[in-house]
Order: structure tokens, then C-alpha cells, then sequence
């Protein structure tokens, strides 16, 4: 009796290893990025950005810029190809201010973004822009990628 015993233990020992072993691996996921919302709806700054002169498909990478308004680090833009608008929007106090941007690229050997060569920035990557407290104001920055000249434009809405 007992060498039946022993072999229901190792028959039940081994049907519950091989049930355990078994387990399904997870699915894979793509990361999803997130979509930069503004925090408040009462905005009077907008920022957008994008590049011209892309001349193949395989040169628009997907980026987004930094931004620093009065040198202190105000977020980020929207992420698309470098040839679509990115998009940042605050709500800043009636004054003049100074916009500073990096451009970041995605590597994709790598999957994460870094920060783009200074020689590759665009430039100039600042800019002197004035607010006011019952109108939006508009930053728009055109890079042209063959020469990485920046040309900034302001709207008043």
C-alpha cells in the first residue's frame, strides 16, 4: 500500500509541476504615449512648432520640444513627426517674456527620445514674446531642417 501511496505523490507532484510550468506569457503591449492636455482651460500663451524641407520620408522623426519660459522648465510639446504642428499651451502672467527650446528625436535603435545635437538645434532657440491677460498669444516656430534656421512668428487672439 504504501508504494501506491508513493506514486500517487509523485504522479500528483508532477501533474501540479507541469500545470504551474505552463502559465501563459502576458501579451505584448505597445507603449502608448500620453497626450499632453492642457492643465488649465483659461490659457493666453500657445506655443507651436514643426519643420519644413523635409526632403524623405525616412528624415521626419518623431520629436517634441522642450520649453522653458523665463529659463524655468515649463513642460513639454505635443510628440509627432517633425513635419506635423506640436502644440504647448500655458497660462502666464501679463508681461514680456523669453521662450527657450530643445529639440529631443526620437532614437529608435534605442526606443527613447534624446535631446538633439546643439549643432542640429534650431536656431535661434529663443524668443521674446509679450502677454496679456485678456488675449491668447501665439508663438509659431517654422524650422527649416536642411538649415536649421527657426523662424518665429506671434499672433494675438
Amino acid at each position: 500500500m504504501s508504494t501506491v501511496k508513493q506514486c500517487i505523490i509523485v504522479l500528483l507532484f508532477a501533474a501540479g509541476s507541469f500545470i504551474i510550468s505552463c502559465k501563459t506569457v502576458p501579451k505584448y503591449e505597445a507603449p502608448v504615449e500620453p497626450v499632453i492636455t492642457p492643465v488649465e482651460v483659461n490659457v493666453n500663451f500657445r506655443f507651436i512648432a514643426y519643420d519644413t524641407e523635409i526632403a524623405n520620408p525616412d528624415d521626419d522623426k518623431r520629436c517634441y520640444y522642450k520649453v522653458f519660459i523665463d529659463k524655468i522648465d515649463a513642460g513639454r510639446t505635443t510628440i509627432g513627426l517633425e513635419s506635423q504642428k506640436k502644440y504647448f499651451e500655458a497660462k502666464l502672467s501679463p508681461n514680456t517674456h523669453l521662450i527657450v527650446i530643445e529639440k529631443w528625436v526620437l532614437d529608435e535603435r534605442e526606443g527613447e527620445y534624446k535631446k538633439l545635437n546643439n549643432i542640429l538645434q534650431p536656431k535661434p532657440n529663443f524668443y521674446y514674446f509679450e502677454t496679456r491677460s485678456n488675449a491668447v498669444t501665439e508663438v509659431t516656430m517654422v524650422n527649416d531642417k536642411k538649415t536649421n534656421r527657426a523662424q518665429y512668428s506671434v499672433t494675438m487672439q
